[in-house]
């Protein structure tokens, strides 16, 4: 039978997905390279320690939500409230994942006292109130627009930790009402 070769992109998945459930303290080295179809010495061999793994997921990550996510506010084929509901579902949709809410969150209440991979972290953050600003500026002034943007992921978190809290997805869905709502008027006052 021929070898698989595994590519980098399978490791990171699967060491995201080992993370995401577990932790980062709560992943040994043992389980990720289990998981990714290695040896101990294979997995480090690639990625030289846990913490330079860690960097690899988070950036594999990001490149993920951007690609699953925050693309969708380009997608001009659809409404403007159809691009931001259809974001709010996917960010949804992953936070799904065995119930375990935002990863960026959970890698920022688990390491973020520590600074290891904060700049990371905060330039996501800030690409992701970026998009939201840009896609909400489009029927509110630009200030507005930042300051909608900045509210939207505080209250975003706030729905995931109360979804995480007590599994009821109507945190998660009121939510995304809220907010298609405020993009509605926002568009109906413009016209």
């Amino acid at each position: 039978m021929p070898v698989q070769k595994t590519t980098k992109e399978d490791i990171l998945l699967r060491c995201w997905e080992v993370i995401n459930l577990h932790g980062y303290k709560g992943s040994s080295i043992s389980m990720l390279a289990k998981a990714a179809g290695l040896g101990k010495a294979g997995l480090l061999h690639h990625f030289g320690s846990k913490e330079d793994l860690m960097h690899a997921v988070l950036v594999f990550s990001m490149d993920f939500f951007r690609d699953y996510v925050l693309a969708i506010a380009d997608d001009e084929a659809l409404p403007l409230e159809q691009r931001l509901e259809k974001m709010l579902r996917r960010q949804n949709r992953l936070a799904k994942i065995d119930q375990r809410g935002c990863f960026f969150t959970n890698v920022i209440m688990e390491m973020g006292q520590e600074g290891i991979h904060n700049e990371l972290l905060m330039a996501f953050y800030d690409e992701w109130k970026q998009v939201f600003a840009l896609l909400v500026g489009k029927v509110m002034p630009e200030e507005a627009a930042k300051e909608q943007a900045y509210l939207m992921l505080l209250q975003y978190e706030g729905a995931i930790t109360l979804y995480k809290l007590t599994g009821d997805e109507m945190h998660l869905e009121s939510f995304v009402g809220r907010y298609v709502q405020i993009l509605t008027s926002a568009k109906n006052q413009l016209v």
